[in-house]
């Protein structure tokens, strides 16, 4: 059986809606003014885009390895929020502690393996690799003044992995058009401590979020050489 070629260079652009998860964020009031513990919320839907480029090697015939490089732009925040309380359980009035995780971009770099034998110009595939992102962190305390607000914040770089799968159909020689799901795993961990404290007290307040998650499903066109 004859295959269409896939072995070449290519380079393309993608875009689809993604999915973002922090596994947990919290803070710990070391003056006990405030009731420590975690503050609940987080998920929320965005948009991805962005570009990727690779290189194919088919053998055996009709399977192709490959590996890919991609860089995405996004819209993700996850933004959790609580009335604050004393130690006690008692409410503070007009007092809030809001959480903020933006996730700015992702990036991959991944290996690929798919087999062409049941459709001859198209591929169904599997891919793995490492995955990076930059994290917007942001953390406001609020204690029903102007005067008493803490508003720390930072952005950071994080690492992890990701793994998914697709299909890619070869429209002509050298157009290759495909779908695809992404599953990121970033270590996203990271704490901040507030400059100043929402009450008064000498000691900063730390805020500290877990592990990401991010789902990411998308379409993507590319040009092979």
């Amino acid at each position: 059986m004859s295959y269409p070629s896939w072995t070449g260079f290519y380079v393309g652009v993608h875009a689809g809606a993604a999915s973002q998860a922090i596994s947990s964020a919290s803070f710990i009031d070391p003056n006990g003014n405030l009731a420590s513990g975690p503050v609940s919320g987080g998920s929320a839907l965005g948009a991805v885009g962005g570009i990727q480029a690779g290189y194919n090697w088919q053998f055996a015939p009709a399977w192709v390895a490959g590996v890919e490089g991609d860089f995405s732009w996004t819209s993700l925040s996850d933004r959790r929020g609580t009335p604050s309380t004393a130690p006690n359980g008692v409410p503070i009035p007009t007092s809030t502690v809001t959480l903020n995780a933006n996730t700015q971009w992702l990036a991959s770099a991944r290996a690929k393996l798919g087999f062409t034998g049941w459709f001859n110009n198209t591929i169904l595939y599997v891919t793995g690799g490492g995955a990076w992102s930059s994290i917007e962190y942001n953390a406001l305390f609020f204690t029903g003044t102007p005067f008493n607000v803490a508003n720390p914040s930072q952005t950071a770089t994080k690492s992890g992995w990701v793994i998914g799968g697709g299909a890619e159909w070869m429209a002509t020689p050298n157009i290759l058009l495909r779908a695809e799901y992404l599953y990121y795993g970033i270590d996203s961990s990271n704490s901040l401590s507030a400059v100043a404290s929402p009450l008064p007290a000498p000691i900063p307040v730390p805020v500290n979020w877990g592990r990401e998650h991010i789902q990411v499903f998308r379409v993507a066109a590319s040009y092979k050489f």
